[in-house]
């Protein structure tokens, strides 16, 4: 339960905040903030802030938390940063209550500048910090509400403050001198406890989510692995054939021939497109592509095993129940403060992300933009294009569904792939493309390196007209 206004009122007879110059400000969430204060007489207080959940509220904090202490935040909040540079600072010079209500306004004189904060103390979606200039027009917000009128540049309107005339609200029974430290007490423990199984809730889903992945991956591996297992039986026909080749003809479809390891004769297929003797080369070139696509689903089995077990023992470590709940949730809130961050930074691939009318294409500019977009960001479906035989970036071209790649496009792609390769002296260059499913990675090769199947070629000349429309709005190009 949040405070009511009667509590609010006596919360705020205790506090030293007229006179107080606001030092720092901290965000622990979305909805808590600590404010540092210092005041003459008073020395170092904190000002602990909680609005917009079931335990809204404010009080004096018995302990202050620095930004040191605090560690490194994923990504500031908007609020929290204009704070920062345009509050701290300030002293507050009038405290009030809005009637009735658990609205709380606050005058502040930073430097010359007066600012009106105020602050609402509800539990649901009226919840919110508002900061606005002398006028009462906002400046920022904790929480952009739209609907209700509380947006950057609108006027904030106060409204009529409220009565309670039927005395309905009571202060609770008082158990301390101070109702700050008693209010600090109550709700530290019933909100520490919520907080706990909230956060334990989201870390399980999020293992969930995640063992669910490499578990998919992992079977996806394995039924690469089950399906290009017999390669041998390639270079066995490979090998029979060529001990049998003067028996080949051109334009065969089939040819049968004694197995001499098994004693049975055995009926091969041929392309009979093909010269009679080609048809030895054919069943070699397989054998070396099925062999290569096991070898690279066998390490790729053997990695997403090595996710899996990390991923199990990091969350088990992380839900370990014997450990200490005020280190656990610090503990599982780093963990879902990183799995925002990644969130923000999705979109933000290496290398350059540039548009090809409706296509998306990923350009690597060295080995290991090359390997990052290829592990990370490429798909199967997706196409990637190369310099042959000179080195260079990889670009790839985004897929999208029931659309084939137009020339244009991929003239656009050839151009940045030569752009970001050694040909770009020469100024043209023979490029090939396949789509990222054909594609293998070379056996203790170069980083990012790879060996395409099912390619087709492209000549390129750079045209400079192209180059500057696609690089035009890119710095980092």
């Amino acid at each position: 339960m949040s405070l009511n206004w009667r509590e609010i009122a006596l919360i705020l007879e205790e506090l030293p905040l007229v006179g107080s110059s606001l030092q720092q400000t901290i965000q622990h969430d979305f909805h808590s903030l600590s404010w540092n204060f210092y005041h003459q007489q008073a020395g170092r207080w904190t000002l602990y802030t909680e609005l917009g959940t079931p335990f809204s509220r404010l009080h004096l904090a018995s302990e202050a938390l620095s930004i040191a202490q605090q560690g490194k935040t994923a990504k500031l909040q908007r609020f929290i940063q204009f704070l920062r540079a345009n509050v701290e600072g300030s002293k507050v010079i009038e405290v009030s209550q809005h009637g009735c209500d658990r609205l709380v306004f606050l005058k502040l004189d930073n430097h010359g500048t007066i600012l009106h904060l105020y602050l609402r103390f509800y539990s649901g979606p009226g919840a919110n910090i508002i900061i606005t200039d002398e006028q009462d027009i906002i400046l920022e917000l904790l929480y952009r509400r739209p609907g209700r009128g509380e947006q950057n540049g609108l006027p904030f309107l106060l409204g009529e403050p409220k009565t309670d005339v039927d005395d309905s609200f009571t202060v609770r029974p008082r158990t301390d001198s101070s109702f700050n430290r008693q209010i600090e007490q109550e709700y530290g423990s019933q909100s520490n406890e919520l907080t706990f199984q909230d956060l334990q809730h989201k870390v399980q889903a999020k293992r969930d989510r995640e063992l669910k992945t490499l578990r998919t991956t992992l079977a996806s591996q394995m039924h690469t692995l089950k399906a290009s297992e017999g390669y041998e039986r390639h270079k066995q026909t490979a090998d029979l054939l060529s001990a049998y080749q003067h028996l080949l003809q051109d334009n065969q479809s089939s040819i049968e021939l004694e197995d001499w390891e098994t004693g049975y004769t055995r009926v091969i297929e041929l392309e009979p497109k093909l010269k009679g003797r080609e048809n030895i080369l054919l069943y070699y070139d397989k054998y070396q592509k099925a062999k290569g696509a096991y070898e690279n689903a066998l390490t790729e089995v053997e990695k997403a095993k090595e996710q899996l077990d990390e991923c199990e023992a990091h969350y088990a470590r992380l839900l370990d129940p014997s450990m200490e709940q005020q280190a656990a949730v610090r503990a599982m809130k780093r963990e879902l403060a990183g799995s925002l961050t990644k969130q923000q930074d999705a979109h933000q691939t290496p290398g350059l992300t540039i548009q090809s009318g409706q296509f998306t294409l990923l350009v690597g500019r060295n080995a290991k933009e090359n390997d990052e977009l290829l592990r990370r960001y490429a798909r199967g479906n997706d196409y990637w294009m190369h310099t042959r035989d000179v080195p260079g970036g990889y670009v790839f071209i985004k897929y999208l569904k029931n659309k084939t790649v137009p020339l244009e496009v991929l003239l656009d792609a050839a151009n940045l792939a030569i752009v970001f390769s050694k040909a770009k002296k020469e100024g043209k260059a023979d490029l090939y493309y396949t789509q990222v499913k054909h594609l293998r990675r070379a056996k203790g090769g170069k980083t990012g390196l790879v060996l395409p199947t099912q390619e087709k070629n492209l000549s390129v000349t750079l045209d400079e007209t192209r180059l500057a429309r696609l690089l035009l709005e890119d710095d980092n190009a």
